[in-house]
């Protein structure tokens, strides 16, 4: 029987996993990943977190003189066991992750999605507070935080058009200036907003399906693939432009990446749901995370952290950060 409520027990039950779950030992050392220089490339503003997708270079570690072979065979049994014990914590809490996403799925496909009449519009609301980098007169990186709305109204009458309304906040030339683009199948800044009809219905609903069809098709451009595969399949679900049956077989796609973990936290707006997370070594420890309502199935946020200081940004600083409502409306701006 489809239902907008999440059966009470296994909310709670969830919930309670979540905040039992212990922590990555070691997650806080700023010595367990040291990434070597960034390829250089000029900075911008981005309706994304600034170089959301630029790959980093990492360096080959260090020389050093040899101690004492005594030394040695105790530092190697040392590091030995310490790879042990973070892999199987890694590994028991990439099975709860995937746990958590499985009951996600399952739920997204017992909620009812709002659906918009003829004349009205679903409303996709997006909340941000994005980090903006760039240069100052010095020849300083600098970074500041900037907050944007984001309003896609997508009609219910698939031959009108789609509109969106965006406030800018400080990141646009004309600060504070607000845009009102009106587009046929959501065609803003000259591309669609999210995939087509025909695309969306042309994927598998099944997670093993939909993950083998990203992994198949890594054409590099990231750090590793495991982060291409996750920000991939984000992306798209970040748009909540998505059906529920294409939803839950992507939580179960994402539930297959290694290194995917789920903790208990608030969006931009404070309501708090489950993120769905990874962290990439190779991108200074920057971990990006997705944030489900778990009464629901529908992604509510997200947000992307730095573990430790690195690149001007401090340990644990958030660097994006977002809230998405959905709604249907009987109008859409002019």
């Amino acid at each position: 029987m489809n239902t907008s409520q999440f059966q009470s027990d296994r909310r709670d039950a969830l919930r309670q996993q979540l905040v039992e779950l212990p922590t990555l030992p070691g997650a806080e050392d700023p010595g367990r990943y040291r990434p070597g220089k960034t390829v250089a490339s000029q900075l911008r503003q981005s309706v994304l977190p600034a170089d959301a997708h630029a790959a980093l270079e990492v360096s080959p570690p260090v020389r050093r003189p040899s101690p004492t072979r005594r030394i040695l065979i105790t530092a190697a049994a040392a590091v030995v066991g310490a790879l042990v014990v973070g892999q199987i914590s890694i590994t028991a809490q990439s099975a709860h992750a995937a746990g958590v996403l499985r009951a996600a799925a399952d739920q997204s496909m017992t909620f009812v999605d709002p659906v918009p009449g003829p004349g009205q519009y679903l409303l996709v609301s997006t909340h941000a507070n994005w980090s903006v980098s760039g240069v100052d007169q010095a020849g300083k990186m600098t970074h500041s935080m900037n907050v944007q709305t984001i309003d896609v109204y997508r009609p219910g009458n698939p031959t009108e058009d789609w509109v969106l309304r965006r406030d800018w906040g400080d990141g646009h030339p004309v600060p504070m200036e607000i845009e009102v683009i009106r587009a046929k199948d959501g065609y803003f800044y000259g591309g669609p907003w999210t995939l087509t009809d025909d695309e969306l219905a042309a994927l598998p609903r099944d997670g093993q399906a939909l993950y083998d069809h990203f992994n198949a098709g890594y054409q590099g451009g990231s750090a590793s693939r495991d982060e291409n595969n996750f920000v991939r399949i984000t992306d798209i679900l970040r748009v909540g432009l998505i059906p529920a049956d294409l939803r839950a077989g992507l939580y179960d796609a994402l539930a297959l990446i290694p290194g995917v973990t789920a903790s208990e936290q608030a969006n931009f707006d404070g309501k708090v749901g489950i993120a769905i997370g990874r962290t990439e070594p190779l991108r200074a420890g920057q971990r990006a995370e997705m944030i489900i309502d778990p009464t629901t199935g529908l992604v509510i946020g997200e947000r992307t952290i730095m573990t430790y200081a690195a690149f001007g940004f401090g340990s644990n600083e958030v660097t994006g950060h977002t809230a998405i409502d959905y709604r249907v409306v009987d109008s859409a701006p002019q």
